[in-house]
């Protein structure tokens, strides 16, 4: 058996991912293992953002900005909003939860960090996406799932 010291929560800040956040925590705790949670952007944001097709706090005024100034901004957001909010959920830790953010696909993304980082351990929400968007784009936990090169617990 794999001794779990290093789980990987991913979030996108849906309830989902709070949740599963809340029970990577409890896991964490009874484990003593450290925590990453992380967020995927996706660089197809970028270029919508840049033109003004997103809202972004903070960010490029009038919607205009350079690819770095929509990068950094959306980036911010994600550590002030999203990763925040997850780490919250966490509870309290032995260590301080590592917050990183990323660009690529989603669940591609997670699958590539768990495997440059030695990831034991995935803990993600069942549901993030809703309606016509998970049937055309599909379930990401269930892509993590497939694509993972460790276990991974999916939270309902």
């Amino acid at each position: 058996m794999t001794v779990i010291s290093h789980i990987l929560v991913p979030t996108d800040g849906s309830e989902g991912a709070l949740h599963a956040a809340e029970q990577a925590g409890d896991l964490a705790r009874s484990l003593g293992a450290n925590v990453t949670v992380l967020y995927v952007q996706d660089e197809d944001n970028v270029l919508a953002h840049a033109w003004g097709a997103g809202n972004i706090p903070g960010g490029a005024p009038d919607g205009l900005g350079s690819v770095d100034q929509v990068r950094n901004a959306l980036e911010k957001r994600a550590l002030e909003d999203e990763l925040t909010k997850t780490a919250a959920k966490l509870g309290k830790l032995a260590k301080e939860p590592e917050l990183v953010v990323t660009w690529g696909h989603c669940s591609a993304g997670i699958c590539k960090y768990a495997t440059d980082n030695n990831i034991d351990l995935i803990v993600i929400g069942s549901h993030g996406r809703s309606g016509l968007k998970r049937a055309f784009l599909g379930s990401v936990s269930q892509a993590v799932a497939n694509q993972a090169p460790c276990p991974v617990t999916i939270v309902r």
